[in-house]
């Protein structure tokens, strides 16, 4: 796999290829993130320093009939500017979510067309995931809302 095709099948950018894993029923993709674009998430300062890693996995779109998982160290680091320590941002997931944006358009494109239920069961994914968004993103995507 290279970074081309992070970038054309799952819409990450700016992240480096490491190796692939592939358990059971799932494929399981290890990035890093280039260590020259790390900022700080409140000040986006590049003088920060490094404060140890966690590793995030992500869920994002299946190939075929198997879950793609997206492993990614997340930088903690410490803004010299600032003085705040904090996880850097992740450009291709929102905050606090375990899944890609990509994941996200996928589910609710399918959504147009199936039940979310169905959804769910295709993706292998629990249905009230997608009933914790806010009423308004699910509206406008999904369902008709007379309210």
């Amino acid at each position: 796999m290279s970074t081309s095709l992070l970038y054309h099948a799952f819409g990450i950018i700016g992240y480096f290829y490491q190796n692939t894993r592939y358990i059971a029923n799932a494929i399981i993709v290890a990035i890093r993130e280039d260590q020259w674009r790390l900022r700080c998430p409140i000040c986006r300062s590049d003088k920060v320093l490094c404060r140890g890693k966690v590793i995030r996995r992500f869920r994002t779109i299946p190939i075929g009939q198997k879950a793609v998982y997206i492993d990614l160290p997340v930088q903690r680091v410490q803004c010299s500017k600032c003085q705040a320590v904090r996880q850097v941002k992740v450009r291709f997931a929102d905050e606090r979510k375990g899944y890609t944006r990509v994941f996200e358009r996928l589910v609710l494109e399918l959504s147009r067309h199936m039940t979310i239920r169905a959804v769910a069961r295709y993706l292998g994914v629990s249905w009230d995931l997608w009933l914790r968004k806010p009423k308004s993103a699910v509206c406008k995507s999904v369902i008709d809302c007379r309210n």
